[in-house]
């Protein structure tokens, strides 16, 4: 079977890649059947090139990438990826495992939003408090003030 996969190049922590069609039993870096493309992940943004055409034949020939490389030509458009999907349930122990969590963070989400209910009653309450307080003031200096004015008549 051959793979598409990558074969590390590159010094001691400087990585980059050749996207090569291999053999599957082959070592990582062994004697490549073709050199397809080049990644270098340490450039910003990461460079990937590669010849479309030969990608294309040796996945028409059965060649199959592997799962970055699949990832780096579903991003480029040649391969379609689709996403997984877990067919399996959990256990027992597992699904009461989730069952409790979920309780327990739809316990916090209920606590936080009565926090948040009673911080806003009571800002509320502030507010009115504040206001009324504030046309107290007034009232109290419209009664006050015609008092003043007759004693300065007076």
């Amino acid at each position: 079977m051959v793979k598409l996969r990558l074969a590390r190049m590159g010094k001691k922590n400087q990585p980059s890649y050749r996207l090569v069609a291999i053999k599957a039993k082959t070592k990582r870096s062994g004697e490549a059947l073709e050199q397809v493309g080049f990644y270098n992940p340490r450039t910003q943004p990461s460079t990937f090139e590669f010849n479309k055409e030969r990608v294309e034949y040796w996945l028409s020939v059965g060649a199959q990438p592997t799962e970055t490389v699949a990832r780096l030509l579903a991003r480029n458009g040649v391969l379609k990826l689709e996403k997984k999907v877990f067919k399996h349930k959990p256990g027992r122990k597992g699904q009461e495992r989730i069952a409790k969590a979920q309780a327990e963070a739809e316990a916090r989400r209920a606590e936080k939003a009565a926090a948040k209910q009673e911080a806003a009653d009571a800002k509320a309450a502030a507010a009115s408090a504040k206001t009324e307080a504030a046309e107290a003031a007034k009232a109290e200096a419209v009664v006050e003030a015609p008092a003043a004015t007759s004693e300065a008549t007076a």
